[in-house]
């Protein structure tokens, strides 16, 4: 059994987009995941609105990755 940090657990996870996360990962947003709030980027050619449902993807650093949950 391999540790897993918090942020790698998050990978996987649904969530929702609180402040908009700007498309293309031309800045980031803020989402809300296991009740955290956390930056956010993401490559989706448009931007991800507030109360868009999202999966996190991935992560660099403190920033998740994320993509809309219905694409």
């Amino acid at each position: 059994m391999s540790y897993q940090s918090s942020l790698e657990r998050l990978i996987g996870q649904s969530g929702i987009v609180i402040d908009t996360v700007p498309s293309e990962r031309h800045g980031v947003g803020v989402v809300k995941v296991g009740g955290q709030l956390w930056s956010a980027d993401t490559d989706w050619a448009t931007p991800l609105e507030p109360g868009t449902t999202i999966w996190v993807v991935g992560r660099t650093s403190l920033v998740l990755a994320v993509i809309p949950e219905r694409i």
